[in-house]
Parts: C-alpha cells; sequence; structure tokens
C-alpha cells in the first residue's frame, strides 16, 4: 500500500517507501514553508491509497 501527502500549496507526493515519504515532504516543509518537520510529523500527514502504476 503507497502512503500519499497533499498539500495545501499544490505539492503531492505517492510512494511505497516511508523513508522517502519523510525525506520528500520534510525537505518540502523546510524549502516552500519555513517548517522544520519530524519523520513522525511527516508520516502523521500522510494517508494510505492504492499504489497506482501509469503504462
Amino acid at each position: 500500500m503507497a502512503k500519499q501527502v497533499t498539500c495545501d500549496c499544490g505539492f503531492m507526493l505517492r510512494t511505497p517507501s516511508d523513508d522517502e515519504l519523510v525525506k520528500h515532504v520534510q525537505l518540502h516543509a523546510k524549502d516552500t514553508h519555513s517548517m522544520d518537520l519530524t519523520p513522525e510529523q511527516a508520516l502523521a500527514r500522510a494517508v494510505s491509497v492504492e499504489a497506482t502504476i501509469q503504462a
């Protein structure tokens, strides 16, 4: 099962990897919103979604 984070600013990330999600959400929060998120805070913003594969 993949996880997805959607930000009010339009940023969206979907990945099956918790580590990748944390990394990119933390970078987005820091670079775009000047926010420092812990890994736990980044994961708390995620919802589980069906993984989709685009051909």
